[in-house]
């Protein structure tokens, strides 16, 4: 063999092997790949963290403006009962002051069980406080605050009404003469949903009402 051609076949020998060289340590790229891979699930670790101390934020704050909720309607709870306290010291009208407790007193219950279930569904916990049931369960969850003030707008001054209907019988202030038009439409055949179209007013509203007019009955029995 000639010497030149051994010389070639070195040669060729020596580029075949470093083209190998590249590719054997290509594998080494990898660990690269995995830092990324590990920097990336760090970020999304971090992005949960930020999503979790925003969502605790926001149900303290929640419970916050609910406790807020729950003590205003305290108060003026405690108001009522201090007028209803005067009213009786004045001997005025019995069956007013009846008719109106009993829908502040109905009002407050749903008001405290739902501001109380909501605050515990919202931080997640297991079980809702149990509260005073009414005589059905409600059909949807009913903001009592909204309920509340409708109760006392339609509830009125007493003070202003007893020296309006001082002439008047008080059985005229009973719930069934109060909301004569929605118990008749709810007597004909009409569902929660078509009055609350077309009174419009709160479902929540009407539910309570209806089994107030029940109670009512019941007592008279």
């Amino acid at each position: 063999m000639e010497p030149w051609i051994s010389i070639v076949i070195t040669g060729a020998a020596i580029a075949g092997y470093g083209l190998m060289i590249p590719k054997s340590g290509g594998s080494g790229k990898t660990e690269p790949a995995g830092l990324q891979g590990e920097a990336a699930y760090d970020r999304l670790l971090e992005d949960l963290e930020a999503e979790n101390r925003e969502l605790i934020e926001a149900v303290t704050a929640f419970k916050r403006e609910q406790d807020d909720t729950v003590d205003k309607l305290s108060r003026r709870i405690r108001e009522m009962e201090r007028q209803m306290s005067e009213w009786s010291e004045r001997g005025e009208g019995g069956e007013r002051q009846s008719a109106a407790y009993q829908i502040a007193q109905a009002s407050v219950q749903a008001t405290a069980g739902m501001a109380e279930a909501s605050v515990q569904a919202t931080a997640g916990m297991a079980e809702a406080a149990e509260s005073e049931p009414l005589d059905e369960p409600l059909d949807e969850p009913v903001n009592a605050g909204e309920i509340f003030s409708s109760m006392l707008e339609k509830t009125g001054d007493a003070r202003t009404e007893a020296a309006r209907e001082e002439a008047a019988p008080t059985a005229s202030l009973t719930i069934k003469s109060r909301y004569s038009t929605l118990l008749e439409l709810y007597e004909r055949g009409r569902s929660i949903e078509q009055i609350a179209r077309e009174m419009n007013m709160n479902k929540g509203e009407i539910q309570l009402i209806l089994q107030l007019a029940r109670r009512e009955d019941n007592q008279r029995v």
